[in-house]
């Protein structure tokens, strides 16, 4: 069999790499059928070496048969599960741009898609980054008006587990040098 060398071969090549890359529901597809095809094909090329309805054949088969059934099911909530990380990942880089109360809202969607825990979880998380933000902003205008002890207190009270302990923490060594 021979390759096409067309440039547009390739370029078609190139691009549905690159969709399949930087594509959400492309990369989950091919997530779902390389796990399951992996235990497939190999099942596959077992049940092709024994003798037809043998016990080994059989068992072979229903294990196909059970994973043609997983993959279904896979397939079937494939949906769902890119429109929950799309949420996710959309809230999470409202986060990380500081936009506390967008996050939030982009997170209330998870509720319409079933995830209530989840979207208790991250809305909890972008609340903590939002009041740690607040409480870094509100240190910094305490040590621009020269009160050094009071912004030490402030970012004391920094969760640590958030984006502004970081910044909280440079802060705290740059004051008590």
């Amino acid at each position: 069999m021979q390759v096409p060398r067309s440039p547009l071969f390739r370029l078609v090549i190139v691009l549905l790499a690159v969709v399949v890359i930087f594509s959400m529901p492309a990369r989950e597809f091919l997530k779902i059928t390389f796990i399951v095809g992996i235990p497939f094909v190999f099942l596959l090329g077992f049940i092709v070496k024994k003798r037809r309805f043998s016990l080994p054949w059989i068992i072979s088969l229903l294990a196909l048969l059970a994973i043609i059934g997983g993959y279904g099911q896979l397939l079937v909530g494939l949906p769902d599960r890119i429109e929950v990380r799309r949420v996710i990942s959309e809230g999470a880089a409202l986060v990380a741009e500081g936009q506390y109360d967008a996050a939030i809202v982009e997170y209330k969607k998870l509720e319409s898609l079933g995830h209530e825990d989840k979207m208790h979880e991250v809305i909890e998380q972008a609340a903590n980054e939002k009041k740690a933000s607040d409480l870094l902003s509100q240190a910094k205008e305490l040590i621009e008006k020269g009160k050094p002890d009071e912004a030490s207190d402030v970012l004391a009270q920094i969760p640590a587990d958030t984006r502004a302990a970081r910044e909280a923490q440079k802060i705290l060594k740059s004051t008590e040098d």
